[in-house]
């Protein structure tokens, strides 16, 4: 994911770059900016030296879209692309800000891009690139014929997929495009999780009775700490820690399958 955050840092100062160059190409700031840049770059060439030697390639949703703002945006200069941030108003913000939604929707999903990353190298070479260039592209056009051994590979891959905007599904030994995904991204403890239609309900309601009974808890905590409770206050109060842990239990059980794909993870 180290690998994602960097082309976003490049993105924010290459573009800094610009403006302070339009402004004061020898400001101490300019020099700076330039200079941060410079590292960043290396970064990202060091990383995908690696990645080449390793056959681990990171295929970038909607790379084919972002290439061609960048393309229509090098057209501007840096004081028409001041002025339209200025403005927020004019065909070259809203190509800015077209651009800004992609890399902002591929920041936040760059764990899902790690994770396929992953899988691709398991795949058959051909196999592989296709499914890259679907990804690059933003959507699947044609079948993906896959190996039967390949089947389990292929789901893992199609939810992956779906979560990075382009949803597909295993059908008859190939990965197709499909209507919609079957899951939904769902916030829990500062993080996001994904899961199915179902579950997001039964996720839903552990999560009310969760929000719904933690401040009851930390009331009598704090109540328990200036006070001694009286037998019928403290089996009250340990029930309500009971059904806490209980409520718990049940929300790891709903998110069992998004854990289980923890194998997946690692830090590119």
């Amino acid at each position: 994911m180290e690998f994602l955050e960097l082309g976003k840092s490049r993105a924010e100062l290459a573009f800094k770059l610009e403006i302070l160059k339009s402004q004061d190409a020898d400001s101490t700031e300019a020099k700076s900016a330039d200079d941060k840049l410079g590292i960043v770059r290396k970064k990202i060439e060091d990383m995908s030296a690696v990645f080449q030697r390793t056959v681990l390639e990171i295929p970038i949703p909607n790379e084919n879209e972002i290439a061609r703002l960048n393309s229509a945006l090098s057209c501007c200069s840096a004081r028409e692309i001041a002025e339209s941030m200025k403005n927020k108003a004019g065909k070259t913000y809203e190509l800015l800000s077209a651009r800004g939604a992609i890399l902002k929707h591929n920041f936040e999903n760059r764990e899902n891009i790690a994770k396929l990353a992953l899988l691709l190298p398991r795949f058959q070479k051909d196999v592989r690139a296709v499914i890259a260039n679907a990804v690059r592209k933003g959507r699947l056009d044609d079948p993906v014929q896959i190996l039967k051994s390949e089947e389990v590979l292929g789901r893992q891959t199609a939810k992956i997929l779906g979560r990075l905007g382009i949803p597909a599904v295993l059908k008859d030994g190939a990965l197709v495009q499909s209507g919609e995904s079957d899951e939904v991204p769902v916030r829990v403890s500062n993080r996001t999780v994904w899961v199915t239609c179902e579950v997001n309900e039964k996720l839903a309601q552990n999560l009310k009775r969760i929000y719904e009974l933690s401040p009851k808890i930390q009331l009598k905590n704090a109540v328990r700490y200036v006070q001694k409770f009286n037998d019928e206050e403290e089996k009250e109060y340990a029930q309500m820690q009971n059904d806490l842990l209980r409520l718990l239990k049940e929300q790891d059980e709903l998110l069992r399958e998004f854990e289980e794909e923890k194998n997946l993870s690692l830090d590119v």
